[in-house]
């Protein structure tokens, strides 16, 4: 419409958009050229009238109630053309370019981190015959098989950063980053969960409600067990944004093995 795009629709899992003053968008602005040259990349100021955010909650639930993702809606929200990242109908080029370094993030020094609250975990509570879950056999197999694959990760990690420090593209690597890390992430608190036992089980939200003072009785079991079940619950999502584990498979058997 003259020197504005005109948007209506809506974007799905917007993190913390509610405290944004801008947002980027993938917006289809041609139905003439295949369904990825007709994508543009535009800056959306959040205070243009027809924005509106809507929360969706999610079953973590924050300590401090307040909303990590939402949906954004547009009605005839005009954005001017001034405001689009370079070329029209590129948009879904210059994405790709941007998850490659979202999907690349270096997810071991991370994953050692919560590897040793698992250890700590798995150390302090016992099971129902006296021993530590630490020196249950099947548990630490699992620990171990874990901790394998977050060494290997990051050996793999520090090999890529290498080679982007030396100029190379992280290609199909930045995939299996984004699939390796997030099977890790999931693996790990999958283990927490099992390691703090009963203490895992109270709802997540009763938990919470302790530490916003709500509660007139102390919540059960070590402080430490008191985020396994929302983080258990937040990671689930790991394998879906940045692009589905089963999209990163396909990228890599296209572009590694040729299929």
């Amino acid at each position: 419409d003259g020197d504005h795009y005109v948007l209506n629709g809506s974007k799905i899992w917007t993190t913390y958009a509610q405290h944004a003053d801008w947002m980027f968008c993938l917006v289809r602005t041609s139905n003439e050229a295949i369904r990825q040259m007709g994508i543009s990349f535009l800056l959306l100021d959040m205070t243009t009238p027809g924005i509106s955010i809507v929360p969706l909650p999610t079953l973590d639930g924050p300590p401090d109630g307040e909303q990590e993702i939402n949906q954004v809606f547009f009605e005839n929200v005009r954005v001017p053309v001034a405001n689009r990242i370079g070329e029209e109908g590129q948009g879904w080029t210059y994405a790709k370019y941007l998850l490659q370094f979202e999907r690349g993030n270096a997810y071991a020094p991370g994953l050692t981190n919560m590897l040793a609250k698992v250890k700590m975990i798995a150390g302090a509570e016992r099971s129902d015959g006296g021993r530590r879950m630490l020196d249950d056999a099947d548990f630490r197999r699992k620990l171990t098989e874990t901790q394998i694959k977050v060494d290997a990760l990051n050996a793999t990690e520090l090999r890529m950063f290498a080679a982007r420090t030396a100029g190379e593209a992280m290609g199909a690597a930045s995939s299996m980053f984004k699939l390796e890390g997030s099977q890790a992430q999931q693996a790990i608190t999958e283990l927490a969960l099992e390691a703090a036992g009963i203490y895992a089980q109270p709802f997540v939200q009763d938990t919470f409600a302790e530490i916003r003072g709500e509660r007139n009785e102390p919540r059960a079991g070590p402080d430490y067990a008191a985020t396994v079940a929302p983080m258990y619950f937040n990671y689930r999502k790991t394998s879906i944004y940045a692009g589905s584990n089963e999209i990163q498979h396909n990228i890599i058997a296209k572009m590694v093995l040729g299929l």
